[in-house]
């Protein structure tokens, strides 16, 4: 859904740290994280995602756990073939949670109202990704 580490997450910067009662978060490194259809683009502003016929969002600078994790809302919409009609519309607000080792990165998205996994995801730092776009 799902985008990234600007100084890596091993390294320190005190611009991405910050420090919540003694426990400090860094910001996901910013950049392209790609995988098995997806791809996500970070930027200081959150993320854009691609999959092979969707698309999602999160609009919020992502910060890691001391573990490595993250979990915050955005939004996902599917696509199709053909045109989109000016009323059609299927973005839904989901939950994309991930953990971050090393340049790897786990994602699952979440259906925001009843739970139901929309997808899980293996993704690496500075790779491009392969989608396979709807036709």
């Amino acid at each position: 859904m799902i985008a990234v580490f600007a100084h890596g997450v091993s390294c320190s910067s005190s611009a991405n740290n910050i420090k919540h009662a003694g426990v400090t978060e860094q910001a996901l490194a910013l950049g392209t994280w790609g995988g098995q259809h997806v791809r996500a683009e970070v930027n200081e502003r959150g993320a854009d995602l691609e999959f092979d016929c969707a698309q999602g969002n999160i609009a919020g600078k992502i910060m890691l756990d001391s573990a490595g994790g993250f979990e915050v809302n955005g939004s996902f919409s599917t696509q199709h073939a053909g045109p989109i009609r000016d009323d059609e519309t299927s973005s839904r607000t989901v939950r994309y949670k991930g953990v971050v080792k090393d340049n790897e990165m786990e994602l699952t998205i979440t259906d925001a109202k009843n739970k139901d996994e929309i997808g899980s995801f293996s993704l690496r730092f500075g790779n491009e990704g392969r989608l396979m776009k709807c036709r």
